[in-house]
């Protein structure tokens, strides 16, 4: 009888809770473009069913969140600059933005102190550094930068950090997998190419691993590419997607949680001297309650409980529930939360993109998924 109480009393909070709804104004705010992303009605590769992230930045500093949306194959990234009035106009050509391309995750951050917002974009191909020009404008110092990479990469999340409090923002890119169209095999092909008996694109299982990255900003606008140095480089066998960053041990320094696609998720813990330790296994954010890798998308992080240490929430697949990690104490030992928070329920849908928010201004973070799927069949 003693548990009653406790199951009764978020009830009780739940429906004294004022109400919120939302409404769709995607058109008339003037989001109206549609973005491609492969094929509609199936998908060949696994290229076709990642990427098209969103960013929301205020890129000529006048106090208002414009909203940067990337493309795939066949369209371009766009910038919608917000009108203040409830509308948001397409300004993409005019700050020079126009790029098409594979393009996946995109991370916003003054990497080079002036003042005003860059922009990150991660592509499988090649990666583009766009630095703002006094909020009127974006010139890509990709080569400048010494950004460029030595082949064909599978870039998919990244974040800004200073991960070694030099004042500088330095840059972590996630890899997906390797991939190549010509050498991938076709949709049926072999074991790993069905999802319940239907023929579906191949991978990630059966598709060879990549290694994420860190560079290092240097004093000159340089990066330079430390991910062996820093340890960053030593997992090499995970799908890496979505990024996270935060202070998960509360030592002071910025660590990186990555959430991986069907392998152990990854939590980068800062060590303090420019290296890095791969800890997601020992503090409890690999796997979830019953030590299975579950197929990580995003990852989301705040604290819901309100003691002062973050909690790590990661999307997953369809016909898996989301993982939910509460830390145990101030030194970053985390325990999977999900059912306990009551969000132990499987969905058909994958999840993408999180966020915690307080939606309805109660001093409590809730939580946001944005879903979907990658196979359109089942769709």
């Amino acid at each position: 009888m003693r548990f009653w109480p406790a199951l009764a009393l978020p009830f009780l909070l739940w429906a004294a809770a004022p109400a919120v709804r939302f409404e769709n104004v995607a058109a008339s705010a003037g989001f109206t473009k549609a973005f491609p992303n492969g094929g509609s009605t199936s998908k060949q590769f696994i290229i076709e069913t990642t990427g098209s992230g969103a960013a929301f930045l205020d890129y000529d500093n006048d106090g208002l969140l414009d909203a940067f949306i990337l493309s795939g194959e066949g369209g371009s990234n766009r910038l919608y600059h917000n009108e203040g009035n409830g509308r948001f106009r397409d300004v993409t050509e005019a700050v020079g933005l126009t790029q098409s391309g594979w393009a996946q995750g995109v991370c916003a951050g003054d990497f080079d102190n002036d003042g005003y917002t860059d922009l990150f974009v991660t592509y499988w191909g090649a990666n583009h550094l766009y630095r703002n020009v006094g909020g009127k404008r974006f010139e890509d110092v990709t080569a400048r930068a010494h950004l460029e990479q030595d082949r064909v990469r599978y870039n998919t999340g990244c974040a800004f950090l200073d991960y070694d409090n030099d004042g500088r923002l330095d840059l972590f890119v996630a890899n997906y997998l390797k991939f190549d169209p010509r050498t991938t095999p076709k949709p049926g092909a072999n074991p790993y190419c069905f999802y319940r008996d239907l023929a579906v694109n191949c991978g990630p299982r059966g598709l060879p691993f990549d290694r994420n990255i860190l560079y290092h900003a240097n004093a000159d606008g340089t990066f330079t590419d430390v991910s062996e140095a820093s340890g960053i480089a030593a997992p090499d066998q995970n799908y890496s997607l979505g990024v996270l960053t935060g202070d998960f041990n509360n030592d002071g320094l910025p660590d990186i949680y990555v959430a991986c696609d069907q392998t152990p998720s990854l939590l980068y813990i800062n060590q303090g001297n420019g290296k890095f330790e791969e800890e997601g296994l020992l503090r409890g954010v690999a796997f979830d309650s019953n030590g299975k890798a579950l197929s990580g998308m995003g990852a989301t992080a705040a604290d819901d409980e309100g003691h002062g240490w973050l909690s790590i929430f990661r999307t997953n697949f369809s016909d898996e529930r989301e993982t939910l990690y509460r830390s145990q104490n101030a030194g970053g030992e985390f325990e999977d939360a999900t059912i306990a928070a009551g969000l132990a329920h499987n969905t058909r849908f994958v999840g993408w993109g999180c966020g915690f928010f307080d939606f309805d201004n109660d001093g409590w973070k809730d939580l946001l998924i944005v879903n979907g799927h990658v196979f359109p069949e089942v769709d």
